[in-house]
């Protein structure tokens, strides 16, 4: 309640308080940059923009945090393998194979390279820039992440001649190019730790710049809604504000040729919140001897004038806070239901939205994280150029058009039972071993098992997948009946 009071007292107007809420909290103060100092002395690039900084502002956003776990979800989070490049196979690159799947097992004890890269991820889309160590002490690589506010590094100080092995049409070649490489500067507690580029001589451990931008440091796909990010923010702590403490002054009370009593300013100060709802409050007045014009008839009054007209509306900038949230998500390119902020999704929607985002963001995310630390980089410095490192995507389909084609396919003879074998696996999570069936059975057109599903129900009736998921579970009980023989 914002009921301020006007008494009057030897004709002068008194202001008298009754509650105010304690002030919103307002934005953090950024940190010092903990280079501070360094620059000069070590021939650093001062960002123009410290890592520490972008951070901030993440924390700040109610939108950036949701769009980076969305990126770390969809980028990391269906799994790393491995695949051989073409026209490779057991028979030409096995002894690679287990090279790459040792090293993807080994290169972090503590993480798997799931978490790993997924550390890498978040550091990308919070500051732009994401540093990995690479540390060789005899065996295969190890790798660490190194947080970017202890990174820094110098300008292209020195030409080297770097080394390249590539694999060319079938063949390993090696290739050398002119480089200008820098260094890398990490400070832990007051001490500066120096890395070199990745492959540039040298016997210091090898750290992978991945940015994003072309400068020398990184810089977030959102940094250009920065002021949108703080504005929302700012209008977010004023509508906190505007709540706690009430609106604008709600009405003014008056006390003419008089004033209230003390017991009535302290009636009216407690006269807030919850315990007053409902309430009476009873005031009262001690008038004066002789009014302000000197005339002894002027009575005492108690006069309230609303203010209502002037009252703002509630939850100020909600359209603003929209926008803003709105064109933050557009700078990551993400569709809505990926960060939960729609419900008029339908299943045929939200496959479309999501092999948009699939795409046209996450797979070419995902090809070029392990073309830039694995497969253009690690792979080749230890000898593995026939296999490559990839990360898994979801299965997206449409569902009408993959029944049309079951169906087209299932009619017509086309399918026959080993196309089965991929389906069953993956409904029913198991493995079939194809080994356990009558030579040439599972080249039977499916067509011919159509009839004998009888006992699923009436074939009529049944749609392609529920045909095929029928024929498939005969399948693995076949399987597993032929296994206990």
């Amino acid at each position: 309640m914002s009921v301020p009071t006007v008494e009057l007292s030897d004709g002068r107007a008194q202001w008298i308080p009754i509650g105010k809420a304690e002030e919103a909290p307002s934005s953090q103060q950024l940190p010092a940059d903990n280079f501070k100092g360094d620059y000069e002395q070590h021939g650093l690039i001062t960002p123009a923009v410290t890592p520490v900084a972008y951070v901030e502002v993440v924390k700040q956003s109610s939108v950036i945090p949701q769009c980076i776990d969305a990126y770390k979800t969809n980028i990391t989070g269906y799994g790393c393998t491995l695949e051989y490049m073409p026209n490779e196979s057991d028979s030409t690159a096995k002894a690679e194979w287990d090279i790459a799947e040792r090293f993807l097992l080994t290169a972090n004890l503590e993480k798997s390279i799931e978490q790993l890269l997924g550390e890498l991820v978040e550091d990308l889309e919070s500051c732009g820039n994401a540093y990995l160590e690479v540390s060789r002490g005899g065996g295969l690589p190890a790798l660490y992440r190194i947080p970017p506010h202890n990174m820094r590094c110098t300008s292209e100080l020195k030409k080297e001649t770097m080394k390249y092995k590539r694999f060319i049409q079938g063949e390993v070649e090696e290739f050398t190019q002119e480089k200008w490489v820098r260094r890398y500067a990490q400070k832990r507690g007051n001490s500066i730790v120096w890395f070199r580029e990745f492959g540039a001589p040298g016997t210091e451990n090898e750290v992978i710049h991945l940015k994003l931008g072309n400068g020398e440091y990184g810089e977030p796909r959102w940094s250009g809604n920065t002021p949108g990010i703080l504005g929302s923010r700012r209008a977010e702590e004023l509508n906190l504000n505007y709540f706690r403490n009430g609106r604008m002054l709600s009405m003014i009370l008056s006390v003419i040729n008089g004033q209230l009593t003390p017991q009535s300013i302290a009636a009216l100060q407690g006269a807030k919140g919850e315990n007053s709802q409902g309430g009476i409050l009873y005031l009262e007045v001690e008038g004066f001897e002789k009014g302000l014009t000197g005339d002894e008839k002027e009575k005492t009054e108690v006069k309230l004038d609303k203010l209502n007209d002037l009252l703002q509306q509630d939850a100020l900038f909600i359209d603003y806070n929209k926008d803003k949230r709105k064109e933050t998500r557009s700078s990551f390119r993400l569709p809505p239901i990926l960060t939960g902020e729609s419900d008029d999704y339908n299943r045929a929607t939200s496959d479309n939205a999501r092999r948009v985002a699939e795409e046209q963001v996450f797979n070419p995310y995902r090809d070029w994280l392990m073309n830039e630390i694995f497969n253009k980089r690690l792979f080749p410095a230890i000898g593995v150029y026939r296999v490559k490192a990839v990360l898994r995507g979801p299965e997206i389909s449409d569902p009408d058009e993959r029944k049309a084609m079951l169906d087209y396919l299932a009619d017509r003879g086309i399918l026959i039972v080993r196309d089965l074998i991929p389906i069953a696996e993956e409904v029913l999570g198991t493995v079939i071993d194809e080994k356990r069936f009558p030579d040439g059975y599972l080249d039977t057109p499916i067509i011919q098992l159509m009839p004998s599903q009888a006992q699923f129900g009436s074939s009529d009736e049944m749609e392609p997948e529920e045909k095929l998921a029928s024929i498939a579970k005969r399948l693995l009980r076949e399987t597993r009946g032929q296994q206990h023989v």
